[in-house]
């Protein structure tokens, strides 16, 4: 079997003439870098019957192959410039999930040199401009609007049908040559969450996306050896589904299955579709393993199934907590000959930028930087900032209509806002770790800092399998009181939660470490409030403004102590 990761993969250490560290990978980055719209021409040319992408239809899926994709990319090209006069440079929003006629528009703007934005759905779920979608609109400027068919948008916005402009393409004239292209255009605007302040766009050039697929096959060489086939559920307005997971296809010559987003619901389809493509990838996070795992673990013939040419199954490392990483660990010594690996990125990396430089020992491990890439680690009040340059990141933000400096510090180097630390693996590799985000940290009143990241983690793994998530409380307070959200194993277990977090506060009885009161959650955090993120995970500053009363009345007595505290 061919190589999983790279061999000899090191974590190379450099100093500036300030005395600041920084690292980078032994791996080069490939000097030749192509376009993606080259890929995809490769493709179309070398296995033009070779299907790209499906997606579920009446009782049986449809697919494009990637010679069909090249040849309607080209004439929804040539009907954006002719009938809708757009032009190189002009923006084309749309609010169209994953899908057939989404990647022919997405691969049709790339071959007329449009900007392709993808608008959150949430905020434009009733189509019309509002306080809630003017941020949005302001900062890509579309020149067209492009909906789903029935879409509210495209009657109170004038937004186009995409079904209606796939149809009138594929019935248009020849397609006509692609548009030159440089490195430096931009392919793409991707939004941030938004989930402490204004919306931010986030353009993503053509040469970040060549920098960051090439950079991905250097260092993990299954990913060409064995062109991906994914069976992905990612949602496209991200840039992990719209940007890394789909172009990461394209440029390998692999597949892409879409499926419905992991629910009770939906994952029997999940599970058959996987029986049937055979996925040699499986990109997910912690929502999507939990179930995936909750459906495979008591099925020997599904698990079989799903790992039949399974390759590896990859998460972003700073998500997953201890529990489900025992989970995954023990179903991976179980079924097939499949490793796990990690990675770290933001929208800002055009969505890389740390990966997996060999297969996982324990969870929070980020990996090495991307080829051609440096990270650095900052003190920032006592702990250590991942910062990182390279080509992957992007010119600028999209805020209001104007263009806003990424945060850089004086080397040049994005500020990413995350904390990070450098561990030693069993092996002797060092790694980057997740050490929580510097935005969660608070300060109690007596001044003492409380981190947020690992206070949570270190609970979450006490209380493993018992809470699926938890919320902690008391900026500018004299205690710390949580909202703990029990798993399936722990809804009836109050008072072993209870117990498990005593325990932690007998090892941990530091003001800015013990929880004074908890309570369990009632209701599930709601993502139309924004309080989860499209992975799974509750966004805790918003949580914590839309749910002041709760945490107030802990403060107050509500809830109940740990026993024993």
């Amino acid at each position: 079997m061919s190589l999983l990761v790279a061999p000899g993969q090191e974590l190379i250490e450099e100093q500036l003439q300030d005395g600041r560290r920084v690292y980078r990978s032994s791996i080069a980055l490939p000097a030749e870098m192509p376009d993606i719209l080259a890929r995809l021409a490769k493709w179309a040319e070398v296995q033009p019957d070779q299907v790209l992408l499906s997606e579920p239809g009446d009782g049986v899926r449809r697919s494009i192959s990637y010679g069909e994709a090249l040849r309607r990319a080209r004439a929804m090209r040539k009907l954006l410039a002719d009938h809708h006069g757009l032009a190189k440079g002009d923006c084309v929003a749309t609010l169209a999930p994953a899908g057939i006629d989404a990647l022919v528009l997405k691969l049709a703007c790339l071959s007329g040199g449009l900007v392709h934005a993808a608008l959150p759905p949430f905020p434009f779920r009733d189509g019309v401009e509002s306080e809630a979608t003017m941020p949005f609109l302001d900062a890509a400027k579309p020149r067209l609007i492009v909906a789903p068919s029935g879409h509210p948008a495209i009657e109170g916005m004038s937004a186009v049908s995409l079904g209606e402009l796939a149809r009138d393409s594929m019935d248009g004239a020849g397609p006509g040559a692609d548009e030159d292209a440089a490195p430096e255009d931009w392919a793409a605007i991707f939004f941030t969450s938004g989930s402490t302040g204004t919306p931010k766009g986030v353009p993503i050039t053509r040469g970040m996306i060549s920098s960051n697929q090439s950079a991905i096959a250097a260092m993990w060489p299954f990913v060409a050896e064995t062109p991906p086939v994914l069976v992905d559920w990612l949602p496209w307005h991200h840039v992990f589904g719209g940007l890394d997971n789909i172009f990461k296809v394209i440029w390998n010559g692999g597949a892409m299955h879409v499926d419905a987003a992991p629910s009770p619901s939906t994952f029997e389809a999940s599970v058959r579709i996987m029986a049937e493509v055979s996925p040699t990838m499986h990109i997910a996070v912690p929502l999507g393993l939990k179930l995936l795992l909750d459906r495979l673990e008591n099925d020997q013939a599904a698990a079989a199934a799903f790992t039949r040419k399974l390759r590896a199954i990859f998460f972003a490392g700073a998500g997953i907590d201890a529990a489900l990483w025992r989970r995954l660990a023990d179903f991976r010594d179980s079924h097939g000959d499949f490793q796990i690996l990690s990675g770290y990125g933001a929208t800002e990396a055009a969505s890389t930028i740390t990966l997996s430089p060999a297969p996982l020992e324990r969870p929070g491990e980020l990996g090495h930087p991307l080829p051609g890439h440096r990270v650095a680690l900052v003190d920032i009040d006592g702990r250590s900032e991942l910062r990182v340059s390279g080509p992957n990141i992007a010119p600028c933000y999209l805020i209001e209509g104007r263009t806003v400096p990424l945060p850089m510090d004086e080397h040049g180097f994005y500020r990413t806002g995350d904390a990070g630390v450098l561990r030693q693996r069993t092996d002797g590799m060092p790694v980057f770790g997740f050490d929580g985000r510097l935005a969660e940290d608070f300060k109690l009143s007596s001044g003492v800092k409380v981190r947020t990241g690992p206070l949570r983690t270190g609970l979450m793994a006490q209380c493993a399998p018992l809470a699926d998530d938890i919320v902690i409380s008391g900026e500018d307070r004299d205690r710390l009181v949580a909202l703990v959200f029990a798993s399936a194993a722990g809804r009836d277990r109050i008072g072993e939660i209870s117990a498990r977090i005593a325990g932690w506060n007998a090892a941990n009885p530091a003001g800015s470490t013990a929880i004074a009161r908890f309570d369990l959650a009632t209701t599930p955090a709601d993502r139309s409030r924004g309080e989860l993120s499209d992975k799974g995970q509750i966004v805790q500053s918003r949580y914590l403004r839309n749910h002041a009363e709760l945490f107030e009345a802990l403060q107050a007595g509500g809830g109940q102590a740990p026993k024993g505290a």
